[in-house]
């Protein structure tokens, strides 16, 4: 048996495949990133957010040093510098132009207009948000190396943006039915286009990945947001009741204010149950969305598997928030750590890698950082 501590003490089972050439592990300490995450929000706060970057650099350095595949350490070469500079050609090409324009719109232009151009803008916007997310990526890839092999990405930033924003539409139109075939197609082009040297990544629908229950835990999960949100309601309505002046009586009150107190509890204990039923089908869906992207993702004869439970990410997520909201943010990356530790040893490559049959690759890397990511706050979606 395989286990591994989440650093909190829970620890979590899995089977190892006999057959697994190069199994991966990441042993990550959770001392050791609370000490990062102390010290960057520290110095952030001296240099009035300056030092994230370096902070953010020295996480990854890290992290991705303690993440192995079979005995090969992952090697991250970005730098603070880098990120810094590449924040700031963001905020003077794209993000201060942009208030510039909103403001100079809500200045010169009557309230109909300002609504209209606004409203292009705010879709111009989440174009750029698709942009931003491949920019990141690209990055990073470029940033990472194995055995002084380093990976890469090709294609293209904008046609990216366009795809991912018709998906995100294609997703309101449907009410969310959408979303895992984009998801999964947009992991299709970001993977298809990636390469590791000179070998290129294929993201294929193979018959192990095509087996997880993707759209059912989907389905499901759906569902008991709609049942969730119908019955927060009418607490929702009365929050909103509270903020104006309204009359009303009290058959019209719902267990959340009514002096029924059987009712009241009826009402909160289904509430809950409803609760927690949605959290672990939604923490399902997770689990099985990760399991089936990893599984569609060959590099030449490798191919990986991936054994995360519903437990494992309902574990995580509960515990990554309760870190978070009790260290005031302090404990962002060790939270962040312990979500990229578990997939990773969750994660196993089968087959061998011939290092000395890959060439190194010849696409060109970025000379700046996530600058337009981190402008969108979009930074850690690096395994979409």
């Amino acid at each position: 048996m395989d286990n591994f501590n989440d650093g909190l003490g829970q620890k979590f089972y899995g089977p190892v495949d006999a057959e697994t050439s190069l199994p991966v592990r990441n042993h990550s300490r959770y001392r050791r990133m609370f000490w990062i995450g102390f010290y960057t929000t520290f110095l952030s706060i001296i240099t009035l957010t300056t030092f994230r970057f370096w902070g953010r650099t020295q996480f990854r350095h890290q992290l991705w040093s303690d993440t192995m595949i079979g005995d090969e350490p992952l090697t991250y070469t970005g730098s603070g510098r880098e990120l810094f500079i590449g924040f700031v050609m963001a905020i003077f090409t794209f993000l201060l132009p942009f208030y510039v324009l909103v403001f100079a719109v809500r200045s010169l232009f009557e309230r109909g207009m300002v609504s209209i151009i606004l409203t292009v803008l705010s879709v111009f916007l989440l174009f750029m948000f698709g942009v931003a997310i491949y920019l990141a990526r690209r990055y990073h890839l470029s940033r990472t190396r194995l055995r002084s092999i380093h990976f890469a990405q090709t294609g293209s930033a904008f046609g990216y943006g366009w795809v991912n924003f018709w998906y995100g539409v294609l997703t309101i139109i449907t009410l969310g039915w959408y979303a895992p075939a984009a998801r999964i197609a947009l992991s299709r082009r970001l993977w298809s286009a990636a390469y590791f040297g000179d070998q290129k990544i294929r993201f294929e629908d193979t018959p192990e990945a095509k087996k997880e229950p993707v759209y059912l835990s989907f389905a499901l999960s759906w569902i008991s947001f709609v049942a969730l949100t119908v019955f927060l309601w009418p607490i929702l309505s009365e929050i909103l009741f509270l903020s104006v002046e309204v009359t009303i009586n009290e058959s019209q009150l719902s267990p959340f204010v009514s002096h029924n107190f059987w009712g009241s509890s009826l009402y909160f204990a289904s509430l809950g149950l409803l609760g927690f039923l949605s959290f672990a089908i939604f923490s399902w869906h997770r689990a099985v969305m990760t399991r089936r992207i990893f599984k569609s993702i060959r590099v030449g004869s490798i191919s990986l598997t991936n054994r995360i439970t519903t437990l494992d990410m309902a574990w995580i997520s509960l515990t990554n928030v309760i870190l978070i909201v009790i260290s005031a943010g302090v404990a962002f990356m060790p939270a962040q750590m312990r979500m990229w530790r578990c997939i990773a040893n969750r994660t196993s490559l089968h087959g061998t890698i011939d290092f000395a049959t890959i060439g190194q690759s010849r696409i060109g890397a970025p000379r700046q950082g996530e600058g337009l990511a981190d402008g969108f706050d979009l930074v850690m979606r690096f395994f979409k």
